[in-house]
């Protein structure tokens, strides 16, 4: 008698507390669709237990979980994109994308989105604290091209169908951009399906997503990237990995470990350095334009706000060192500067060159994603924040770390 898969379990258990969770539908509960779902999960299970030819197999449950990831997925994204059209711009979305939607129209206006204020936008009436003003509203922190991929989506959506934008549609193209590239990159039909669930409802990131925050808006570039990397298009990969740096600082803490995985690879540092000449390329043309249009502002913003070295800084937050210091009472205003770089450099310099050496001993993608994924752990800790969502984005990591096909040592 055959047994369940790995897969089937993982799918009901996850799929399950989600669909109980989040909405499915703008309207009253939709029993009709809930028993979809359901009939759709005994399916998936069902076709375990019957003798079917392997590939046969692969392919109806292939084709099952992208229609169950699509219907729940989608449903539950239409669903809260509708609500909040018809609502208030505010409701059931994070201010990241928010604040994303009134950049786009300041640039398309002509307006330096990192050089003005965000008073007045929908950004102010988001629920930031009830005595606290948002220190989002003096800065759009991440860099450009977080703006500059969403405006094709804002044209067609708020100039066409459906009349208006939502920044979680762009989101939304990247989430199966991602979910592509993941069945690409595994071979194992099992391990490819356990992949493709484990990123499609993963518990640790689904609530976030459906916010709109931008850690899968950049990890499906880092994905693609180094998926390239592994085909040995290292051309397209270096864009690819540049367009990730130039949509969240969280993936700049992978360069050393990038630059050592070409270092290791040729065993030359000018072959190296012409290696990541595309990257530097694309980053510098992205980047330079915002940079110089206010050099003071765009710095104010993607650094020094994250830092506590500008006025309105990034407050102390989330479940980092800087939440025991406050705790034990040796920061009283979370708003103040504290040296946070000399931890990360006392910690983390030690553990970048541990982790390097490490990573020479086999390297290979895999190994320089977890050395990534480690070390952006520690490098959060000793930072200003670590957050809730930030959690979330190194679960993906590691994920993606585990599943990564085995390479040979270069």
């Amino acid at each position: 008698m055959k047994n369940i898969k790995l897969d089937s379990i993982l799918l009901f258990a996850l799929v399950i507390p989600f669909i109980m969770t989040y909405r499915i539908s703008p309207g009253g509960t939709p029993y009709w669709l809930f028993g979809l779902i359901f009939f759709g999960l005994l399916l998936y299970i069902i076709f375990d237990l019957i003798n079917l030819r392997e590939k046969i197999l692969n392919i109806i449950k292939h084709s099952l979980l992208w229609i169950l990831i699509i219907t729940i997925i989608g449903s539950a994204f239409y669903s809260a994109i509708v609500v909040r059209h018809q609502t208030v711009p505010e409701y059931g979305i994070h201010d990241m994308p928010l604040q994303q939607e009134s950049a786009i129209r300041f640039l398309l206006h002509g307006k330096n989105p990192y050089a003005t204020t965000y008073f007045g936008t929908p950004l102010e009436r988001w629920n930031y604290s009830d005595k606290e003003i948002n220190p989002a509203l003096y800065h759009f922190v991440t860099p450009p091209f977080y703006i500059l991929f969403a405006i094709p989506f804002y044209l067609a959506t708020a100039h066409g169908y459906p009349g208006f934008f939502d920044a979680r549609i762009p989101l939304l193209f990247l989430f199966f951009v991602m979910l592509i590239t993941a069945g690409r990159l595994v071979k194992d039909e099992d391990k490819k399906r356990q992949f493709l669930i484990l990123l499609s409802f993963n518990p640790a990131t689904l609530g976030y997503f459906l916010e709109g925050r931008d850690d899968i808006f950049m990890f499906s570039f880092l994905l693609a990237g180094l998926y390239l990397f592994y085909k040995k298009k290292d051309l397209l990969a270096g864009i690819l990995l540049a367009l990730a740096f130039a949509v969240k600082q969280s993936v700049w803490p992978i360069f050393p470990f990038y630059f050592a995985y070409f270092y290791f690879k040729n065993k030359n540092f000018k072959k190296t350095v012409i290696k990541i000449i595309p990257f530097a390329i694309t980053f510098s043309t992205v980047v330079l334009p915002f940079f110089f249009w206010n050099p003071g502002a765009y710095l104010d913003s993607t650094i020094f706000y994250l830092s506590g070295n500008t006025l309105h800084s990034y407050p102390i937050s989330g479940y980092g060192f800087g939440s025991v210091l406050k705790e034990f009472g040796i920061i009283s205003d979370v708003y103040s500067y504290y040296p946070f770089w000399i931890w990360q450099v006392a910690v983390g310099l030690p553990l970048i060159i541990f982790l390097i050496k490490w990573q020479r001993k086999e390297n290979t993608i895999q190994k320089l994603l977890l050395a990534y994924g480690i070390f952006l752990i520690v490098f959060w800790y000793f930072s200003r924040y670590l957050n809730n969502s930030h959690l979330g984005y190194l679960s993906m990591v590691f994920i993606t770390a585990y599943f990564w096909p085995n390479e040979k040592n270069y």
